[in-house]
């Protein structure tokens, strides 16, 4: 048997690490946002940052790292992490519409940049998906700041609707009916 040439060795190898690279990219995002927990856990944001996103350029589709990727930018508030959170979630949003995560990360980063309508939308879609009284609530107080009181009241009795006891919900009721 004759030994395969030195360019057809390299030729296998790239193309055998290009096929494992489409087949295994899932894998090695899930590895590294894994990372980016180890990291956070020891208290390096930074790190963990750099983890998620290098976990979104191998598979930007990963809505698990472009949901801690934003989180942690929105956390750490340097001078262009809520636009870029913003974005993050934007793009993520396309491949998972429903994700709550994305849709709540998304709405404490356009209320970060006081962009109440984006945050209204963001946290109202958020309440539908989920069912969750919180992000009804976060969305009646994005209307406050748009002064859009029919809103507010859609989305205070949603919450109550999700779940008649949740008190802020009725505390706010109640001032508004003052």
């Amino acid at each position: 048997m004759n030994a395969l040439s030195v360019p057809r060795r390299i030729a296998i190898a790239v193309v055998s690490l290009g096929l494992a690279a489409i087949a295994f990219h899932g894998n090695v995002a899930d590895a590294l946002v894994t990372r980016g927990d180890e990291r956070l856990g020891s208290g390096d944001i930074d790190g963990a940052l750099r983890s998620y996103d290098r976990a979104l350029h191998i598979d930007p589709r990963s809505a698990v790292a472009a949901d801690r990727f934003a989180f942690f930018l929105l956390l750490r508030r340097e001078p262009g992490d809520a636009e870029r959170a913003l974005q993050v979630t934007s793009d993520a949003l396309r491949g998972a519409p429903r994700s709550t995560e994305l849709l709540v990360d998304r709405g404490l980063a356009a209320a970060r940049l006081g962009r109440w309508g984006s945050a209204l939308r963001a946290f109202g879609a958020a309440a539908a998906v989920s069912r969750d009284p919180r992000f009804a609530h976060l969305a009646a107080r994005m209307a406050t700041h748009l002064r859009d009181l029919a809103a507010v009241r859609r989305y205070l009795n949603e919450a109550l609707r999700f779940d008649p006891r949740y008190g802020p919900a009725r505390a706010a009721l109640r001032k508004l009916t003052r």
